[in-house]
């Protein structure tokens, strides 16, 4: 069997009891795409896969043990001893633990005035260093999305460039592995811009050193001033996005997720609504998006544009948002 080919026909979901390295599994999407497991780590309750197909080849991705079953493994796979399957469900139980921050109003507002005095810095800063936008500019051709350097050196001043191609190189990836689109769910949750619902965190290394909550919190306040001081400078208040979601379940607004995903083009949603075809529920929404909600698109951000053509925009949650 090939590291591309398709799951056999009696696939079952897989259990973290069957969680060999070096097995072949397959991620429960519409592609099926086709994974490899390279460790297991019962420290942190979660494992590792690397991705053997697909625009994401040869990326490396973690997840939580529980959720060994988003992925399907051929039916023959043999289980571990009773042993380290008890190990395992120990380690599970360990991590397993809900944790809910709710926004601080007080946090909030001060998150928002230093997020003001940020945006009118970053303003400036685009201004002084000759990003002049001409009026009617179509967005792609602004020079501070076009010139790759210029987000770079805002965040540079703000010693949070390293936090930048983490966070950008995980979250286009795969932003449901691994811990660090967590960590600055719980960034933001602390600077009371978003609530955090979920479990606590596996990796304490994602909030240590230069992962710190502090430089995660710098790293969102310095992005969302440059998009916010960029939009300003082209005279956008709102941006047409476009969302779609498909599920056998019945659909429902975004869940507290910190971020959400979205597009610039019609085009692209379309074909998202066409990969959930097999789904019992699909649905493409559209709405016109304050840029305030604005934490990252493709226009400024590198990895969004290196293997995709998604012409992606990555929005803060709202919860007064009915659509997304």
């Amino acid at each position: 069997m090939t590291s591309a080919s398709p799951p056999p026909e009696n696939a079952q979901p897989a259990h973290f009891s069957k969680l060999h390295v070096g097995v072949l599994l397959w991620m429960r999407d519409p592609r099926r795409t086709p994974v490899r497991v390279l460790s297991v780590s019962e420290d942190t309750a979660s494992f590792t896969v690397e991705v053997r197909a697909f625009e994401d080849i040869g990326a490396q991705w973690t997840f939580p043990l529980r959720q060994a079953d988003k992925f399907l493994c051929a039916p023959d796979t043999p289980a571990h001893s009773a042993a380290i399957i008890v190990a395992r469900q120990s380690a599970c139980d360990q991590f397993d633990q809900p944790l809910r921050v709710p926004v601080d109003t007080e946090n909030r507002t001060t998150s928002l005035s230093k997020l003001n005095t940020l945006t009118q810095q970053a303003r400036d800063w685009l201004h002084n260093t000759g990003h002049h936008p001409t009026p009617d500019q179509p967005l792609d051709s602004f020079s501070a999305f076009q010139d790759p350097t210029a987000l770079t050196n805002w965040l540079s001043l703000h010693e949070v460039a390293n936090l930048e191609t983490d966070f950008a190189t995980h979250y286009i990836s795969n932003p449901h592995a691994g811990e660090t689109i967590k960590a600055h769910r719980l960034a933001l949750a602390d600077l009371g811009l978003c609530p955090f619902e979920g479990r606590i965190l596996r990796d304490t290394a994602e909030l240590t050193g230069p992962n710190s909550l502090a430089h995660r919190q710098r790293h969102i306040l310095a992005r969302l001033a440059f998009l916010r001081a960029a939009f300003d400078l082209l005279g956008q208040t709102h941006l047409q996005l476009y969302r779609v979601i498909y599920s056998d379940e019945p659909l429902t607004p975004p869940r507290t997720t910190g971020f959400v995903s979205t597009t610039f083009s019609r085009e692209v949603a379309l074909r998202f609504l066409k990969d959930g075809h097999s789904k019992r529920h699909a649905a493409l929404y559209w709405q016109h998006v304050p840029v305030t909600r604005l934490f990252m698109t493709h226009l400024e951000t590198p990895q969004m544009r290196r293997r995709y053509e998604e012409s992606e925009a990555l929005l803060l949650w709202d919860q007064h948002a009915r659509l997304f």
